[in-house]
């Protein structure tokens, strides 16, 4: 009887569960979430509950401390302020320090794996048995209800655990693995900083340009506005220069938007709200680095210092590890010692009176696997083909970081040639303008024209300006590819 009452309030248990919820994603219900959102009332219970696990885990403090809201710096942000701030308040380098913190405790636990097991147990219970029929004369026929006790404490000791001993050494390795990995992402993060910035100065420059640049436009319009008052211009080059201001605004409308959006992604990536970037000052010895260092010399840097190259190397290593230990679970015998105490107390039993006993066992345990002894196959076989994974994805890397090593020598050369042109263009362009003002010092020229002229030299001098961005740009990558921290480089 009391069998069927339980299955009974399973059943209405289940059903009522059921009515509340459901276990598929129809397309009403996908309807109702993009509406409405998710429940209010359970995301306030999910807040509420956040909210007393942050005042019941004090440690949380720092982290909300180091990674909270954005702490807004006084004015434009200098470059190497932003690459600390970034060290210390970008959340993707933090989420790599917990990476460390994971691996030792990792390391620690497999440890423990080797280390002397002890468990209890204690079971009280209420036993109701029947013996219905027995040709033991010892059992005597009819019903026993009553009490038990049953408790017990184990010791085991893993005498030889191939598979346990490798664990200790994937941990370690895994702990490498987790350095070299917040290391990478440090220097990540400082190459991403620093190329977002230059970006954001090259956006800054070409808006003051513009800016400058539709200043003189205009003044040639009204100039030549004057002109066309006085008959000595026509209405077309009044036109095309009007033509060329609305050019120059859309342009800087564009520009001014990159520039904020570039302001945007140094927040995110520096933790604190840029309002503006300063000119970076040119590393001691960058101009040239293209001719002191070639391709092949960066590349052998990078196989020493890269920490991308090195975490795919690791990641060998590791592979080959795991595929010894699914070697060693599939095939090797374990050997462990044991000792139990085990304690029971029942005020009667099937054999029709009560008992008090104590057992203490001692022992040694050898399994040794046959085939698919824990029936889930043969781990060995992936674990093969996981490590040939992780090589070819070294060499990929390898091969990659080489790839990209050998076009930013390339780039860096282009723009070094362009550079060059730039800058002769610039002086050919600001000895024209010296000298069209020299012409209206003299009365043989026009002071529109001058205008004109200094609109080309301003586009000439930011396009020096960009190309020399350009080359910071360049080299940092260079620099980075080759396994070198940006922020030391500074």
């Amino acid at each position: 009887m009391k069998n069927w009452v339980c299955a009974g309030v399973a059943v209405l248990a289940l059903s009522a569960c059921g009515e509340g919820m459901t276990s598929r994603a129809t397309d009403d219900r996908l309807a109702e979430l993009l509406a409405d959102g998710v429940d209010p009332t359970r995301l306030e219970r999910i807040e509420a509950r956040a909210a007393r696990a942050q005042e019941r885990n004090s440690s949380v403090g720092d982290l909300l401390a180091d990674f909270g809201a954005d702490a807004p710096p006084e004015g434009s942000a200098d470059l190497t302020e932003l690459l600390a701030f970034a060290q210390a308040r970008n959340t993707t380098i933090g989420r790599a320090a917990q990476g460390i913190n994971r691996a030792d405790a990792e390391r620690l636990n497999a440890i423990f794996g080797y280390l002397p097991q002890i468990s209890a147990s204690a079971t009280l219970a209420q036993n109701q048995q029947e013996v219905i029929e027995s040709d033991n004369a010892v059992f005597q026929l009819g019903v026993a209800n009553y009490p038990s006790l049953d408790a017990s404490i184990e010791l085991a000791q893993p005498l030889f655990d191939l598979s346990r001993i490798y664990s200790i050494q994937l941990a370690n390795t895994a702990r490498t693995a987790a350095e070299v990995g917040y290391v990478a992402t440090v220097q990540d993060v400082m190459y991403e900083v620093f190329d977002t910035y230059v970006a954001a100065v090259q956006a800054r420059n070409r808006v003051s340009s513009l800016t400058q640049q539709r200043v003189l436009i205009n003044a040639q319009v009204n100039a030549e506005t004057a002109r066309e008052s006085a008959g000595e211009s026509g209405r077309a080059a009044v036109s095309a220069l009007r033509v060329e201001v609305s050019s120059i605004g859309l342009d800087l409308a564009q520009e001014t938007l990159r520039y904020e959006r570039l302001l945007a992604d140094l927040s995110r990536l520096t933790g604190v709200a840029v309002t503006g970037v300063d000119s970076p000052r040119a590393p001691s010895g960058m101009f040239g680095t293209e001719r002191r260092v070639s391709v092949e010399q960066a590349i052998a840097s990078a196989a020493e210092n890269n920490p991308r190259l090195l975490e795919a190397l690791v990641g060998v290593a590791e592979g080959d590890i795991r595929r010894r230990q699914a070697i060693a679970a599939d095939f090797s015998p374990v050997l462990t010692a044991f000792a139990r105490y085990v304690y029971e107390d029942r005020d009667a039993s099937r054999f029709g009176g009560g008992s008090v006993s104590a057992d203490t066992v001692l022992g040694v345990r050898l399994v040794v696997p046959i085939f698919n002894a824990q029936g889930e196959g043969m781990e060995n076989l992936t674990a093969r083909i996981d490590f040939r994974d992780a090589y070819i994805q070294y060499l990929a890397t390898q091969r990659e970081i080489a790839t990209e090593i050998s076009s930013t020598h390339r780039r860096l050369t282009a723009t070094a040639a362009s550079l060059g042109e730039a800058q002769a263009s610039l002086r050919g362009l600001n000895a024209i303008v010296a000298s069209e003002r020299a012409l209206v010092t003299a009365g043989e020229s026009q002071e529109y024209l001058v205008a004109a002229l200094r609109a080309q030299a301003l586009e000439g001098q930011e396009r020096v300006a960009f190309y020399q961005l350009e080359y910071l740009r360049a080299w940092a990558q260079f620099e980075y590819l080759s396994g070198l921290n940006l922020a030391d480089r500074l």
